[in-house]
């Protein structure tokens, strides 16, 4: 039942409701039926920062009103995957450059690093441009800096910090073969300088700030650390994520080390289970560009409850994807959703998701129309809930991603008056599809608006956006004299897409 409110005990204790009435469609959640559903002319109410009413009508006391009509009202989404200071920097740079193939990537990572000074901008900047499509929590897995959980927590998002930590480093020799450099005390001190920084972030004052046990890539820790975090993760009830399965470079790699895949190494290591995650997890042994004899990874991941983080975009930017998300739905594996690189928007990554989804499957077309032997089908409905509960039960936030009494907050408004939603026949699929951020009005996070009206209330993105387009021409001007350049320019690495024909002004 919903919760009437006792108007005197709510004027006594001075706490504000918020009602938004008779919004046109509400994407509710149902407990009983562990789904999410619409709702058609409902009330949401909600107090201190939590839910107390989905439904009907709202009797108990309001004291500020929201006309829901022309409105859809969506669960914040969750960014389950997303590094601040390493993509907004490259804007424009390295998009078409073979990220995932060996050895452009790892040379990307070291040559194209951002300045210290403006990593506080480039966190500010891409979580700002989130919170403008719908996102209410993120996971930050970045190598933290002097002043990072401020930043995270005056951009009045709800952030998990992952502090990066790892036992070796890359470096890649006369542009062309891969070295791990393996570092004396095995990566112990970054552990150590993580756990602080994990303790700090809950204990900050702000109260949106989680943390999240992450080291890096599966591939570059070692056996005792990856031991030591995960049980710290089990110790303090925090998640665990890591980087695994996310080329077929790695895949080998490990083949040469231990015999196995990624994951088959990482499920002897007593890594996966419910509160674990691995990064990407698009290299498991039946992708068809491995040629692999066996079939064991998707059916390891769904019997130990182990979330894949999903993050289309940067993947088939270069031609690359997982074979098929609807094919690791179909066998309950959990997903969440990523947004690994620019655009920073989730609803974007959504609607790649999908598309990328029923090219790499061959036999997900959609919704059928008439009775087939069609297979498991990815649509609107099943990619918001990856982007929403499929992330919250990862996280073991059952009072997020979702709208029904008891949960926080955290959600988002979108105008069905604006022409990109318009003519409104089913609200989501015109929001993924067709829309976007561009009809987003505001987002709510706790209770609170960080987004009015398509503008960010807590950050100025212009001025970080201009901070770093200042620093990205000195970071490219200094590329060449990088190791791992071996000698070349950023112009050499990263041409143009088109040649200048005339000197600039």
């Amino acid at each position: 039942m919903p919760d009437q409110t006792d108007d005197s005990k709510a004027s006594a204790t001075g706490r504000t409701v918020t009602c938004i009435r008779q919004a046109d469609w509400l994407v509710a959640w149902n407990g009983e039926r562990n789904a999410i559903e619409y709702l058609r002319g409902a009330d949401m109410a909600f107090r201190d920062g939590a839910i107390i009413h989905v439904g009907g009508h709202f009797a108990g006391r309001v004291d500020h009103e929201i006309d829901g009509r022309r409105l859809l009202v969506v669960p914040g989404l969750i960014n389950a995957h997303y590094h601040s200071t390493v993509t907004m920097i490259r804007k424009g740079v390295t998009q078409d450059a073979c990220n995932y193939l060996l050895p452009a990537f790892y040379q990307n990572v070291n040559v194209l690093q951002s300045p210290a000074a403006v990593k506080a901008a480039a966190t500010a900047f891409g979580i700002g441009r989130l919170l403008k499509g719908g996102t209410a929590t993120l996971v930050d897995w970045t190598a933290p800096y002097d002043g990072w959980l401020d930043t995270l927590a005056s951009s009045g998002a709800r952030v998990y910090a992952a502090p990066f930590f790892t036992s070796a480093e890359w470096s890649v020799t006369d542009h062309r073969l891969l070295q791990y450099h393996w570092l004396a005390d095995g990566g112990h001190d970054l552990f150590d300088k993580a756990q602080a920084v994990m303790e700090a972030a809950e204990a900050h004052p702000s109260g949106r700030l989680s943390a999240m046990v992450a080291p890096s890539e599966l591939e570059c820790t070692t056996p005792d650390l990856l031991r030591q975090s995960f049980e710290l993760a089990r110790q303090t009830g925090r998640p665990f994520h890591i980087h695994a399965a996310e080329s077929a470079r790695e895949f080998t790699e490990f083949v040469a080390r231990h015999g196995m895949s990624p994951v088959q190494w990482a499920a002897e290591m007593g890594l996966l289970g419910p509160n674990s995650a691995i990064g990407h997890g698009i290299y498991l042994d039946h992708h068809s560009q491995l040629r692999w004899p066996t079939r064991r990874d998707l059916s390891l991941l769904a019997e130990t409850g182990t979330t894949v983080t999903h993050c289309p975009t940067t993947f088939a930017m270069h031609g690359e994807g997982m074979e098929a998300l609807s094919d690791y739905l179909a066998a309950g594996v959990n997903v969440a959703l990523g947004n690994d690189t620019f655009p920073h928007d989730m609803l974007h990554e959504m609607k790649v998701a999908v598309l990328v989804s029923r090219l790499r499957s061959g036999q997900d077309f959609g919704r059928a129309t008439h009775p087939s032997a069609q297979t498991w089908s990815l649509g609107a409905g099943e990619i918001l809930r990856a982007a929403t509960v499929g992330a919250a039960d990862y996280l073991g936030r059952p009072d997020l991603g979702r709208l029904a009494p008891g949960c926080q907050a955290d959600f988002f408004t979108v105008d069905l008056s604006h022409p990109d939603m318009m003519p409104v026949h089913d609200p989501l699929r015109s929001l993924i599809y067709c829309a976007g951020d561009r009809a987003v009005r505001d987002v709510y996070v706790g209770g609170r608006p960080v987004v009015a009206q398509g503008e960010v209330l807590s950050l100025d993105l212009g001025e970080h956006a201009a901070t770093l387009a200042g620093a990205q021409e000195p970071m490219c001007a200094a590329v060449a004299g990088k190791p791992d350049a071996a000698g070349r320019s950023a112009a050499e690495l990263w041409p143009l897409s088109l040649p200048i024909a005339n000197p600039a002004p």
